[in-house]
């Protein structure tokens, strides 16, 4: 199988190997396009010089046993020759699938064969981010590791959700994190598909920081039952986002006339004073409250950047 891959390959670190061995696990020969100085220039984009670049790729490819099958050309642009000689597959991340799937487009007006297109996953540094070139030579990982303290931004101004936040975040990494919260205008009583896309709004809301935390509760209707559920959605500066939602329960027909009134939750139920953070978990069980449902939540949007195995 002829394979192709792309990249600037500055630094090398675990990414690449990941993309690297695949590609050589499943090609006969494999086509590396290495940018060019030009084409990187043209972009905005530093890195070492193209030959510098080329001589530490060869070394890997000779440690790895798989300079023989390798064969490096410069990448002039962003789809290089995929789009036009016979190849077999392409191997990208899931940052650049969306590249390959414009290649396969501009394959079939031309009338050649598809790519099989075969995504990477991301590997992850231990604060569950993407590694990638530029945060190392920024000195913000060292290979795998976090040596910078993180930054974590959370949509919202609601004290329960930024403190939920900062208990897991706190639980699961060990080094110094910065937290901000800002204010997020969205619907007052989000019902169905409109949770997920106020919890996305948020996520989306923030691009300076290391994480950007969206979470949202409302109503959704399953096999013709209400429930009250919250969905978490954390996004991080490489763009990866995660999800996941807190246990969701039934909510009572009394409740969802009066949300379909216009009134928010906290307006709706009758609650002692005092008690209205605590959330409707609290008022219907007096065994958990709201910050403790969020918690779950969010732990379930950081799973898939906890395991390697996800």
């Amino acid at each position: 199988m002829r394979v192709c891959i792309g990249g600037t390959f500055d630094v090398l670190h675990a990414g690449h190997v990941a993309l690297l061995k695949k590609a050589f696990e499943i090609g006969s020969v494999v086509y590396i396009g290495l940018s060019s100085d030009e084409f990187l220039k043209k972009i905005g984009k530093e890195a070492k010089p193209y030959e510098d670049r080329e001589r530490n790729l060869i070394e890997f490819l000779k440690k790895m046993k798989w300079e023989e099958k390798a064969r490096i050309s410069p990448l002039n642009n962003i789809y290089g020759t995929a789009n036009s000689e016979n190849f077999d597959a392409i191997v990208v991340s899931p940052e650049t699938e969306k590249r390959a799937r414009e290649i396969n487009e501009m394959r079939r007006k031309k009338g050649l064969k598809e790519l099989k297109i075969v995504v990477v996953p991301f590997v992850l540094a231990n604060d569950g981010i993407p590694i990638s070139s530029s945060r190392i030579k920024n000195g913000e990982i060292d290979g795998m590791k976090r040596i910078k303290p993180m930054k974590v931004c959370i949509a919202t101004e609601n004290e329960v959700k930024i403190e939920a936040v900062k208990r897991v975040f706190d639980e699961l990494f060990d080094f110094e994190i910065f937290y901000e919260s800002i204010a997020i205008e969205t619907k007052k009583q989000p019902f169905g598909k409109e949770i997920f896309e106020e919890a996305m709004k948020r996520a989306n809301s923030c691009k300076k920081c290391d994480y950007c935390v969206g979470i949202e509760a409302g109503i959704e209707k399953q096999y013709g039952i209400h429930f009250i559920e919250q969905i978490v959605i954390i996004k991080d500066k490489a763009g990866f986002t995660t999800y996941g939602k807190s246990p969701s329960f039934q909510c009572p027909d009394w409740l969802i006339e009066e949300l379909k009134k216009g009134k928010e939750m906290k307006e709706a139920i009758p609650f002692k004073k005092g008690e209205e953070s605590k959330g409707a978990i609290w008022y219907f069980s007096h065994k958990m409250d709201r910050l403790e449902l969020t918690k779950l939540g969010i732990f379930m949007a950081m799973l898939p950047r906890m395991t390697k195995n996800f």
